[in-house]
């Protein structure tokens, strides 16, 4: 219950950040959002607490979920800084904007996610920095993660690995079916998460001037557009490549 309680807490600080650190937030937007944290932080509470597997993945094999909170929590807080310093709210403003522009000139290539996400969206330099700044966190993170996920013997360097509780939705099978699937589903999540990173922007096109906060006033849809962006794909990629990698235990196990 206490790592329940901690993980929870954790959660709602994160989610209500913009809402208290970015400029021009009104009350009522503060209090949805502690009202959606609330939520968020019950839901943590149920799954953690429980002795059985409910709907988080590798719930038993750290460190997948904390990988994903520390991307979520870098994509939000990069975001702030980004907006604050775009309203100048900050002594750093103008340092941060360069490095973000240094950023934004390394991946803002042709056919690149950041690139298309510009062209479709619009909205001005901001928008892009954001997206820059989204898929770089997220990108950099994931690539950690899959280097980490080779190098140590990941997920049974611990304890012994339950496959039914660390993928409670994933459904069981017999001999080599299991391996099969397991492997089916690493790399349509892999194959996902690189579709989405492409096609989330097309959606966000039909939204005209909703990111745009010199338009809507308000940074926190910017911030959040950005961090569902790149998080959603990003947790794809990771889920895909830690199943591919039980996928490959479970081969190695069975042919050893």
């Amino acid at each position: 219950m206490v790592g329940a309680l901690v993980r929870a807490v954790a959660l709602v600080i994160i989610i209500a950040a913009p809402a208290f650190l970015l400029p021009n937030v009104t009350t009522a937007s503060q209090e949805i959002t502690l009202i959606v944290a609330g939520i968020a932080a019950a839901f943590t509470i149920f799954e953690y607490a429980s002795s059985h597997p409910g709907l988080i993945d590798f719930r038993f094999a750290p460190p997948y979920n904390r990988v994903r909170y520390m991307i979520f929590g870098l994509q939000i807080l990069s975001l702030i800084f980004l907006c604050r310093a775009d309203a100048g709210d900050d002594s750093f403003s103008e340092a941060y904007l360069t490095l973000v522009d240094q950023a934004v000139a390394m991946i803002n290539f042709p056919l690149s996610p950041v690139a298309m996400a510009g062209n479709l969206i619009g909205g001005g330099d901001l928008i892009i920095r954001a997206a820059a700044l989204s898929f770089l966190v997220t990108y950099v993170a994931l690539t950690a993660f899959g280097i980490f996920l080779w190098l140590v013997p990941w997920p049974v360097g611990r304890r012994d690995f339950n496959l039914w509780i660390n993928l409670p939705t994933f459904e069981p099978g017999y001999g080599q079916d299991v391996e099969r699937r397991l492997y089916r589903d690493g790399m349509l999540n892999m194959f996902l998460g690189v579709v989405t990173i492409y096609l989330l922007p097309v959606f966000g096109s039909f939204i005209d001037g909703w990111l745009d906060p010199i338009r809507s006033g308000d940074y926190q849809a910017l911030v959040w557009s950005a961090t569902f962006w790149g998080f959603v794909s990003g947790s794809l990629m990771i889920r895909g490549a830690a199943i591919l990698k039980v996928s490959w235990l479970v081969r190695r196990t069975r042919r050893g």
